[in-house]
């Protein structure tokens, strides 16, 4: 899927850049209306030395994340889920472990759905591995975003700081998983304005009309990113009082889903294309649900559990020859099974942690100073016991 590329950035890295930089990655309204995604805890104006990356937050988890004095940590499973109902330090639930971080100055993102839905996300991640060719969405949900146009007076000397502020907190991409970034049209005019005596104007004398060759500098946003992108226009904004207007669009819904239609080069059997998942990903074990005499060529990938996403698409009329995904229910296995499909669950943790690589490399990119280093300490939850041993 088309990326577009981030800007290197250099300067001191604050936890509203990176909160910035993972909604281009993983725009959150693209997640599940009842996940909870984003920026779990923390100031916007913390500084960031150090962003560790796990798929899970857990105890040991946690002490790494102490280990290494890591200031981030971005969890792919919300630690926060459901209402915390106490905030005690020293338990190992993820709630507890969440606040415990917090204390220490150590701050919690989450992208989840959002990640999975993204273009470049966990399937489209998923997909690539199997060297399948993503055709299509699973399971498109319509969702409409609102944005807002910010259209603001900036002195031509002052202009490319109030740009680069606004970008930096989320303003200026445009496209579908914000493909093209620091998107703008400037226009060249004159302002006027008269201060009086209590007035400190940073150009002109106060009491005197003033005339200034002034850029109208306009770019676009998310609404929810509104609070950020206004407090850091107000900041590099050379005046006192900086004129500015957010005006709402009216954007098409976009299309899109938490799942992959994705089609194999070569068509496979069950069996061989089990095999080759199983080399490919590098696992022990997978399950396979349907009969190997089938020739499979569309796939529906969709990391995690699955759940009812597949056969919802077939109610749709959607189509495909085999499921990917990390898990199913038992009835669910039985649904595809009678309806004459194929699947394959990979286990759940291993369908979603080939995209925290992607994850990594992609915040690398932007934040090329920073040390960013994926979780050592965050093994799946189970083990494979093989063999039929001994009394």
């Amino acid at each position: 899927m088309p990326q577009h590329k981030l800007k290197a950035s250099r300067k001191p890295v604050l936890l509203s850049d990176v909160a910035a930089c993972m909604q281009i990655i993983a725009p959150l309204h693209l997640a599940a209306a009842w996940d909870h995604v984003g920026l779990l805890s923390g100031p916007l104006s913390a500084p960031i030395s150090r962003v560790l990356i796990a798929l899970d937050l857990t105890r040991a988890v946690a002490n790494e994340a102490l280990r290494q004095a890591a200031d981030l940590l971005i969890c792919y499973h919300p630690p926060i889920f459901k209402p915390i109902l106490d905030l005690r330090i020293g338990g190992d639930q993820p709630e507890h472990l969440a606040v415990e971080l917090a204390a220490k100055n150590i701050w919690l993102y989450s992208p989840h759905t959002a990640l999975d839905a993204a273009p470049g996300g966990t399937n489209d991640t998923l997909s690539q591995l199997l060297g399948a060719t993503v055709c299509g969405s699973l399971g498109c949900a319509t969702t409409t975003t609102r944005y807002l146009k910010l259209v603001t007076f900036v002195p031509q000397s002052a202009v490319e700081q109030v740009a680069e502020a606004v970008y930096r907190a989320g303003a200026g991409h445009i496209g579908p998983g914000s493909r093209y970034s620091q998107c703008s049209f400037r226009t060249a005019g004159t302002g006027t304005f008269l201060g009086d005596e209590s007035a400190r104007p940073a150009v002109g004398k106060k009491g005197e009309l003033e005339r200034v060759s002034e850029i109208r500098f306009e770019t676009v946003l998310p609404a929810t990113l509104a609070g950020p992108v206004v407090a850091a226009l107000k900041q590099a904004h050379p005046y006192e009082e900086p004129a500015f207007d957010l005006l709402m669009m009216e954007n098409p819904p976009e299309n899109v889903g938490l799942g992959r239609l994705a089609d194999l080069h070569t068509p496979l059997s069950l069996t061989s294309l089990a095999l080759h998942i199983r080399r490919s990903l590098h696992l022990l074990q997978v399950q396979t649900i349907g009969q190997n005499n089938q020739r499979l060529r569309r796939l529906a990938v969709v990391a995690g559990s699955a759940g009812r996403l597949p056969l919802e698409a077939l109610q749709r009329g959607e189509t495909f020859d085999c499921l990917i995904t990390g898990e199913l229910k038992h009835h669910d296995m039985l649904a595809l099974r009678a309806a004459g499909l194929s699947a394959i669950c990979l286990g759940h943790a291993e369908s979603e942690k080939p995209v925290l690589t992607t994850l990594r490399d992609r915040l690398r990119q932007q934040f090329t100073a920073l040390p960013i280093s994926i979780s050592r300490a965050d093994p799946t939850p189970y083990a494979v016991c093989s063999g039929t041993g001994k009394k």
